[in-house]
Parts: C-alpha cells; sequence; structure tokens
C-alpha cells in the first residue's frame, strides 16, 4: 500500500503546471501529492505554496507513489532512470513526458512488465488549455490509463493514441505553439504596418486566433467551411487568401510539422541506439 497516489519527478513549467492545476481543480487532494526536484529552491517554493510533502530524494518518492511522473527533460531521463529503476515495481505505473523518449529506451533501466505511460502535451498547460496525447504498453489495466487521462484534463484536452503516433504528436502540438506565436507576431507587425498600435494589434491578433480555435472545436465543421463562411465574392478575405496560398503558407506549415516529426523520430532514434548500460 503507497501512501501517496501521485509522485512527480520535476516541478518545471509542465510538473508545475500540472500540480497546480490537480489542486485547483481538486482533481486529487494535496495531501496524496508529492514531489521532488533537484532544485530545493524551486521545490520548497512550490511545497510551501500549495501545501505538498517533499520526498528526501527520487528513491524514496518511488517508494511512496502509486504514480510516478517523470516531469523532466529528454536529455537528464537516463540518470534518473538510473537512480529509480531496481525500485519501480510491478504494482506501479511510470508515466514520463520526457519528448523522444520511448517504452523500448526505458525498459533498459526498469522492469520489463512495468505499465508505462507516456505523455506528449504542450505548454498551454500552464493555462489548462493544453492538447495531450497518451499512450500506454500493455500492462496497463483500463482504470490507471482513465486515472491519468483525469489527472491531464485537469491541464486541457487529453486523447489517446499508439506510442508510435506520439512524433507526429510532437511535431503538431507539442511544437505547434511556437508556430502559432509566429502567425500571431506576423498578424500584429501586419497591423502595425497598416497602422494599428502595437498592443492593440497583439490583443486583435491573439482574439482572433483564439476565437477561431474556439468555432471550430464547438460547432465541429471543417476548417474549409469555416474559411468560406469568411471570404465572400470579391472581397477582402479571398483576395488576402490568395496572398497567402501564394506565399505557399499551407505547404510551409506542413512541411514544418513534417521537419519537427522526423527530428522527434531522429532522436528518439539515437537514443533507442545509445548503450545505456545493464540494468
Amino acid at each position: 500500500m503507497y501512501k501517496k497516489e501521485l509522485g512527480i519527478i520535476g516541478t518545471g513549467k509542465i510538473g508545475s503546471a500540472l500540480l497546480r492545476r490537480l489542486i485547483s481543480t481538486n482533481t486529487i487532494d494535496r495531501s496524496k501529492i508529492i514531489i521532488f526536484d533537484i532544485d530545493e529552491d524551486k521545490r520548497n517554493k512550490l511545497s510551501e505554496e500549495y501545501k505538498v510533502e517533499i520526498a528526501l530524494n527520487n528513491k524514496e518518492l518511488v517508494r511512496s507513489s502509486q504514480y510516478v511522473l517523470i516531469a523532466i527533460i529528454p536529455q537528464v531521463i537516463d540518470s534518473v532512470l538510473k537512480e529509480i529503476g531496481s525500485h519501480i515495481t510491478n504494482e506501479q505505473v511510470l508515466i514520463s513526458i520526457a519528448a523522444g523518449v520511448s517504452f523500448k529506451h526505458i525498459n533498459n533501466f526498469i522492469n520489463p512488465d512495468v505499465g508505462l505511460i507516456r505523455i506528449m502535451t504542450n505548454t498551454p498547460a500552464l493555462i489548462g488549455a493544453a492538447a495531450t496525447a497518451i499512450a500506454h504498453n500493455e500492462y496497463i489495466k483500463d482504470f490507471q490509463i482513465e486515472y491519468v487521462k483525469r489527472l491531464f484534463s485537469a491541464v486541457g484536452m487529453v486523447v489517446d493514441l499508439e506510442e508510435r503516433h506520439l512524433d507526429a504528436v510532437t511535431g503538431l502540438s507539442g511544437s505547434g505553439p511556437a508556430y502559432i506565436f509566429i502567425i500571431i507576431e506576423a498578424l500584429a507587425d501586419g497591423g502595425v504596418k497598416m497602422g494599428l498600435p502595437r498592443s492593440i494589434a497583439l490583443k486583435l491578433a491573439a482574439q482572433t486566433l483564439l476565437g477561431s480555435a474556439k468555432l471550430l472545436l464547438e460547432t465541429d465543421i471543417h476548417p474549409a467551411a469555416l474559411k468560406d463562411m469568411v471570404a465572400t465574392p470579391g472581397g477582402t478575405t479571398i483576395t488576402a487568401i490568395h496572398e497567402l496560398e501564394s506565399a505557399k503558407l499551407r505547404a510551409t506549415l506542413i512541411r514544418a510539422v513534417e521537419a519537427a516529426t522526423l527530428k522527434s523520430k531522429s532522436l528518439n532514434s539515437a537514443k533507442n541506439n545509445h548503450n545505456s548500460g545493464d540494468f
């Protein structure tokens, strides 16, 4: 019997955002959470703010937790897995948000029959508006995947996919906020060029993207049909669309998703092929 439901290793942007949302939405009682971060100041600040327990180290956190979330960057995950690997049992669930770190690679460090879940989320988790994809191995039970979905629903939308799709999710929604911020900035620059104050142009551009996304999600109308609702014959919008098509905006965004996906796959492959040492 574990004294905590959830242990969080790493309290960076995503780890701390999840912690805040889990508590603020009453998804899980704070008394059932334990955290650890190598940064003492960071973990102490979060513990004081949200009244959650701090583990002495990663090993203690694992021994205390039914579900163990590794919320750290891929570059340091091997050192953490080496530290905790022998302490994870098949009664627990190990959850990783490290991009490009496959089940195959994680299994170099832990017992092969441990239930594993990989998460690909994005930075809008900071405000509870994330797009999150979840993949799991064959040792995860239905109630366990539902529990993890409930946790990540606290930071936004959740979809369930096979692991082979996570690189594409990385290329689309994982990296996607950066593409959108460039688009917002460019739209605002256009407004400024045509005489709008910078602050107003940014607000209008950002709200336009937010409203458009909500309209699509809430109506489930195909984006092409929504575009046609705006583009009246011989009007300003169809004239602007012609410029976008001439500049190959659509093709450029497709290539951006493709490039990021292929990069994720190459990083994944490099890590899988790396000799990580004996279990």
